[in-house]
């Protein structure tokens, strides 16, 4: 872990910057921990948005593809930063060594640093887990392009055939449903986590560690369509 000094003259002017002891020449610029994860979902609701002001498909298409991205990006962010303090307050090694890891899918690991609280696991976990693995599979295949090719024909009295073509799956992120329901599947994640962390009204966890103010469980789970909880 860095450690910054900030060595100043008698007016409070910086005269020099230390790390781990050492002179440092660049810039330094430090921010609270929680900025490393809202950054993902403000740019997750500022390109889903945008979507509504587009009028043509691709432009929808843009938006909704990073809306997509930055939600899935949002959660992973939050998964990593939220259980590594979490670790860090357990004193879990095992927490921290699998914070650490990059090998196997989002929702894997997500369902594995529950695990290894003692806070239980997540209300409707399984039906979570599976969700926000086939939003992962779907971020993969956007990641990780590749073209497969694809031909059609046209039949009529001359037949038409083109080839060279693909059936782009980018294509999805023009539904606007799509994406808004991909951000509230990654929100309604951080809810659950925080409810099993003992939060009864999660809208302050919500707002710290996605930005969204005021954002209760009952509004996630009534616009995914979901019963509220009992």
């Amino acid at each position: 872990m860095p450690h910054f000094i900030f060595d100043s003259n008698e007016d409070g002017t910086i005269r020099q910057v230390l790390k781990d002891g050492e002179p440092h020449q660049d810039a330094v610029r430090l921010e609270q921990l929680f900025s490393v994860v809202t950054i993902y979902f403000k740019l997750a609701a500022f390109n889903l948005g945008q979507m509504v002001q587009q009028e043509q498909s691709e432009q929808r298409r843009c938006f909704g593809l990073q809306s997509f991205l930055m939600s899935l990006t949002g959660l992973e962010a939050f998964t990593n930063t939220f259980f590594h303090l979490r670790g860090q307050e357990l004193g879990n090694n095992a927490m921290l060594k699998r914070v650490a890891q990059s090998h196997g899918s989002l929702s894997q690991k997500i369902r594995e640093l529950i695990a290894l609280t003692p806070d239980g696991p997540i209300r409707d976990q399984d039906r979570l887990i599976n969700q926000i693995f086939a939003l992962s599979q779907l971020r993969n295949e956007i990641v990780h392009p590749r073209w497969v090719p694809s031909s059609v024909t046209i039949q009529g009295d001359a037949p038409i055939a083109i080839h060279g073509l693909v059936e782009n799956r980018q294509a999805l992120f023009e539904d606007r449903q799509l994406c808004r329901e991909a951000l509230l599947w990654c929100l309604l994640v951080v809810a659950r986590v925080a409810a099993a962390r003992g939060h009864e009204d999660v809208s302050g966890f919500m707002f710290h560690w996605t930005a969204n103010y005021g954002l209760t469980l009952p509004a996630i789970l009534q616009e995914l369509g979901l019963p509220a909880d009992q």
